[in-house]
């Protein structure tokens, strides 16, 4: 092959190989075009969290040491504030932290009875009705949704829990020291010294800040999910159940949503529930997530 030949072949050579370049980039091209509409949703809704300390008694199994007169006149006018700055948020529906399953048609009742003057609260310190209540009607809400699940127990029966030792255990398996690297009781004190000296709102922006909300789910990462590995997972499977009831939370949102309007959903729930609720919510192709301490500045 001459010189002449050779250089045709190089042409042709580029020329093909710059076709099959501009082929390739066209179909990766059509390929993200085709995932996005795949994903696409013209009704994405908006969803935001206030993460909450219990105004009263509650079913978590961290209760605060500093439990407050959220009745008090100097309480209720913090209330009062906090309300009308979460309102600018304009949700179209509450979702409050109590079963949907066992409670929804008795505290819609409630709500009814609240807005006809019929059903006093002034009694009730509980942030569903001193804020989901009182929030709903500044709204001209008609109803409320109670979104909470329970998460029955799936781990573990062995545990004679009456006479369990956990420590004596953790050290039996030589995870005593690792389980106990953490000193999470600190944590939790400085949060609710806070909370003695805090007005509401200021208290709920530190509770809100992503940083914060994080602690409390790592909590969940650390201590607990060690506690049986290698023997019986209870603690694996503790965070378990955990998991499985913030999921049927996050199923209940979905299902309460109405994706054929614009909507703007609010939940009431305890602060450790947040990080990974909020997780879910914006890993979802259905809904933008609002980080609530825009609302609370």
């Amino acid at each position: 092959m001459n010189t002449m030949q050779n250089r045709i072949a190089i042409i042709k050579g580029k020329k093909y190989t710059m076709i099959l370049i501009l082929f390739l980039i066209n179909c990766v091209t059509i390929q993200a075009q085709e995932t996005n509409n795949f994903w696409s949703n013209k009704h994405k809704q908006e969803v935001m969290i206030l993460g909450m300390f219990h105004f009263g008694e509650s079913n978590d199994s961290y209760q605060s040491s500093h439990q407050q007169d959220m009745l008090s006149c100097k309480k209720q006018a913090e209330i009062d504030s906090l309300i009308v700055k979460i309102s600018r948020f304009k949700p179209t529906k509450i979702l409050i932290e109590l079963d949907r399953i066992h409670r929804d048609s008795t505290i819609n009742v409630r709500y009814q009875q609240y807005l006809k003057g019929e059903f006093d609260i002034t009694d009730k310190p509980n942030e569903i009705y001193q804020i989901g209540f009182k929030l709903a009607k500044l709204l001209n809400h008609q109803r409320i949704y109670c979104s909470d699940a329970s998460a029955e127990w799936f781990g573990t029966n062995d545990i004679d829990w009456n006479n369990f030792d956990e420590d004596a255990y953790l050290k039996s398996k030589n995870q005593y020291e690792k389980a106990r690297r953490y000193d999470y009781e600190k944590f939790y004190e400085y949060c609710d010294s806070l909370e003695l000296c805090l007005p509401i709102n200021e208290y709920l922006f530190f509770l809100n800040k992503p940083e914060i909300s994080l602690k409390y789910h790592q909590v969940y990462l650390t201590n607990y999910v060690l506690y049986g590995a290698g023997d019986n997972y209870y603690g694996a499977d503790s965070v378990g159940k955990w998991y499985r009831r913030n999921i049927r939370i996050f199923s209940n949102l979905y299902d309460i949503t109405n994706f054929g309007e614009n909507e703007r959903i609010l939940l009431i729930y305890g602060a450790s529930h947040v990080w990974t609720l909020r997780q879910f919510i914006q890993d979802s192709p259905d809904f933008d997530y609002t980080e609530v301490n825009v609302y609370l500045k």
